[in-house]
């Protein structure tokens, strides 16, 4: 009778996020832009005064932030992947009772 009234009694999922989104996520936290900014200023340096310096740790500082991103990025996926995983776990039904009914 509360089967028909309520529905049935199951975990609601929430809709994953895009695996773009997530690595973008990671390469836009508030520290990456600071290095990203750093970046930046490392290139208008080599433009303006040409020293090649300037050139290699920019990229340099790019590379890091890209690698450290996608390392980020793949330890989540795996932990999202693992909090996936759990869901199998749960049985997809089972008996109840309730005052020895």
């Amino acid at each position: 009778m509360r089967l028909k009234k309520f529905g049935p009694n199951k975990l609601s999922q929430k809709e994953g996020t895009h695996w773009a989104i997530l690595l973008i996520r990671e390469l836009v936290t508030p520290f990456a832009l600071l290095l990203w900014s750093g970046s930046a200023l490392c290139f208008v340096a080599y433009i303006l005064g040409k020293d090649l310096s300037n050139l290699y740790l920019g990229v340099i500082i790019a590379a890091i932030i890209l690698t450290t991103g996608a390392i980020s990025f793949n330890q989540t996926m795996k932990s999202q992947s693992l909090m996936d995983s759990f869901k199998d776990f749960i049985p997809p039904q089972t008996i109840v009772v309730r005052n020895g009914i």
